[in-house]
């Protein structure tokens, strides 16, 4: 054990070869620690590149799970990403509903675009532009594609 006042090192974060982060400072702090302060990771295979910009996975768990939507969704979802080129790219978003016949779509639809753009400006950019199209599939509880497939799920997967 250290005495009262004493200091030592401690490891502040795991890790993996493939996160991604950046160095948000290298001042000492005012309380004397002088370790580096960085954003958190975030995981490589964990976003697709479209266009220019990209898309993480946490952004698109953040549009689902805007405020007002969980009233109506059970907290599942898959998203797909298709084409590019000259077509643009679609961006399909499959949401699992606790009552398909009851949920208000076109209230969700506008607050998970409105929150991509809010998060990611650049999509919703891409979006406004004609680069981007978000398309919506809403099934009921164990309707997606993820609960067929064994294993831990991808929640983002480029298709193109």
């Amino acid at each position: 054990p250290l005495p009262v006042g004493g200091r030592s090192g401690m490891v502040l974060l795991n890790y993996d070869s493939e996160d991604l982060t950046s160095v948000v400072s290298r001042e000492r702090c005012a309380c004397g620690r002088t370790h580096l302060r960085v954003r958190p990771p975030c995981r490589e295979d964990d976003r697709v590149a479209i266009g220019m910009a990209h898309l993480r996975r946490t952004e698109l768990e953040q549009a689902v799970f805007a405020p007002g939507n969980m009233a109506d969704l059970t907290g599942e979802y898959e998203a797909f990403l298709y084409g590019e080129g000259d077509a643009g790219a679609v961006l399909r978003i499959g949401l699992e509903c606790r009552d398909p016949g009851a949920c208000d779509r076109t209230a969700i639809q506008d607050r998970v675009v409105e929150a991509l753009a809010a998060h990611n400006p650049m999509l919703g950019a891409m979006q406004a532009g004609g680069e981007l199209t978000v398309l919506f599939a809403f099934t009921g509880p164990g309707g997606l594609e993820l609960h067929q497939i064994r294993g831990r799920p991808k929640r983002l997967v480029d298709r193109r």
